[in-house]
């Protein structure tokens, strides 16, 4: 495989951008509602996973099958499909992760885990309640043990619904 200028990390946005441009109009086309298109290295690998629900949510197995055929015929048109080593095509499940401000708007209210990096690299795990979001300040805050903390987004390794 030819090596790809600024490589795959450096072009995450850009394969989620195209990807999401090709398979939102299909999953609207079947009445789902999509989550969220994340490109990202596990291993040694970079997963490809587009991520739908019902807006009244559950996704079933029977369902995934009827969309996938028609979301894999759209991945395969990417400009971008050699940088991708596995596709996947699912529901987000019930611990979600949480990346785009839609999300935090939607959640919110909704109990939370997010993991913070630390100054000196130490991740430290708090749950809470979804209390607020502010994109313009980069902060997401958690209602813990009846006070408000705030994290910057920049330190949260991952946040996710705490199902």
């Amino acid at each position: 495989m030819a090596k790809q200028k600024g490589g795959k990390k450096n072009r995450a946005e850009e394969v989620e951008r195209e990807t999401l441009e090709k398979v939102a109009p299909i999953v609207a086309q079947y009445g789902y509602e999509l989550w969220d298109v994340i490109f990202e290295k596990e291993g040694a690998l970079w997963y490809l996973k587009v991520l739908f629900d019902k807006p009244d949510g559950g996704i079933d197995d029977e369902e995934c099958e009827q969309i996938t055929g028609p979301l894999n015929e759209a991945i395969d048109t990417l400009s971008c499909l050699e940088l991708i080593d596995v596709a996947e095509v699912g529901s987000p499940g019930l611990d979600r992760q949480l990346r785009k401000p839609e999300h935090f708007e939607r959640m919110m209210g909704q109990p939370i885990r997010a993991a913070v990096r630390t100054d000196n690299g130490v991740t430290n795990y708090h749950s809470g309640e979804l209390c607020g979001y502010d994109a313009e300040q980069g902060t997401v805050t958690l209602m813990i043990d009846g006070k408000e903390q705030s994290f910057a987004l920049s330190r949260c390794k991952r946040i996710n619904l705490d199902l």
